[in-house]
């Protein structure tokens, strides 16, 4: 199963490439993002197969954020749409590794062979994707680790990306400023440790490296206050209040991790912890747990249900309300008698 982020600005649009997507079997939906810079937090947090970018967006636009991933040198096959038929734009994205530049309007052929595509480039480019997600699995469990655990495992892990045989330099400083920019980016939850930005190392030292790694796991037990529990049941609580308001909307990470007054990083591991699921399918459960509520207790249409639940499409409804139930809409009505 190959998973795909997906970033566009336009709601409507962002729906219709979803639901394009999850008809092509094979592939599943991991995230939308409404700029580049949520798309970029969502890339570091899930590590997609791949990425289909809108190149204009607000904050950071689809070529800032290829640019970006192409600096990191992460492992992603992106695929760009775009409204405009412009050389300069696909001459800068060709530069940047894309699998695919879309013109829309979209349809399901062009998506089914973009994602086709993305498949190959990804077989023959993709590499040292397991580094990625041990970066994120070590991040994301900091929370529960005492000092001298944490640095042993962080030391591990930063010996097994210096000596990668397969990785070129640039591709190992990559992944060490990823782990530098996840950890900096959970210490600046409380505004402390500031300084701490993107890895500023330009040599691949060992001992500099790991010097340097020190010195930020250090700041980190130091100056980051550890959150007792029942403050992480609290901010999970009033995130689960606000989506039980706020589910018919359109509800990005973004706007969630501001309800937290968390970084989105943060936001996604502490949710993480306390709920044992991501926030998608958080959002996605409430979402149709709502609609099997409106099935049963109103006579209105499935497409009406659809649309008072937070679906723009009713393909994308129909799928997701089968996914978590098993049953399709109108499968779940008729097992009600209805």
């Amino acid at each position: 199963m190959y998973q795909v982020l997906v970033a566009e600005d336009e709601f409507w649009i962002r729906n219709q490439v979803i639901e394009l997507v999850e008809r092509n079997e094979g592939f599943k939906i991991i995230g939308e993002a409404q700029d580049g810079e949520e798309a970029w937090k969502l890339l570091n947090e899930h590590w997609p197969d791949i990425l289909i970018t809108d190149i204009m967006m607000p904050h950071m636009d689809g070529l800032a954020l290829l640019k970006r991933i192409h600096e990191y040198n992460i492992s992603v096959s992106p695929i760009i749409i775009s409204g405009y038929d412009n050389f300069t734009y696909a001459q800068q994205a060709i530069r940047y590794g894309i699998s695919e530049y879309l013109l829309k309007p979209l349809s399901e052929e062009k998506i089914k062979l973009a994602l086709e595509q993305a498949v190959h480039h990804m077989e023959r480019t993709h590499r040292h994707r397991e580094y990625f997600l041990q970066i994120h699995a070590f991040t994301h469990k900091l929370d529960t680790l005492e000092q001298a655990g944490a640095w042993r495992e962080l030391s591990e892990l930063i010996k097994s990306i210096l000596t990668i045989k397969t990785a070129l330099a640039n591709e190992k400083l990559g992944m060490l400023r990823i782990l530098s920019d996840k950890l900096a980016d959970q210490m600046r939850l409380k505004g402390e440790a500031q300084g701490w930005g993107a890895l500023a190392l330009n040599v691949l030292d060992k001992e500099a490296v790991l010097k340097y790694f020190y010195g930020l796991l250090e700041t980190w037990f130091r100056n980051v206050e550890k959150s007792p529990d029942s403050n992480k049941q609290l901010i999970i609580k009033r995130v689960q209040e606000y989506v039980h308001k706020n589910y018919m909307n359109d509800i990005t990470l973004s706007q969630i991790a501001e309800v937290a007054d968390l970084s989105v990083s943060r936001f996604c591991v502490i949710f993480k912890q306390q709920h044992h699921d991501s926030f998608v399918n958080y959002v996605n459960q409430v979402r149709i747990d709502k609609a099997k509520e409106l099935l049963l207790e109103t006579d209105l249409k499935i497409y009406e249900v659809a649309d008072m639940v937070g679906f723009s499409t009713l393909p994308y409804f129909n799928r997701l309300f089968k996914t978590v139930t098993g049953q399709s809409p109108n499968e779940y009505k008729r097992s009600l008698g209805l």
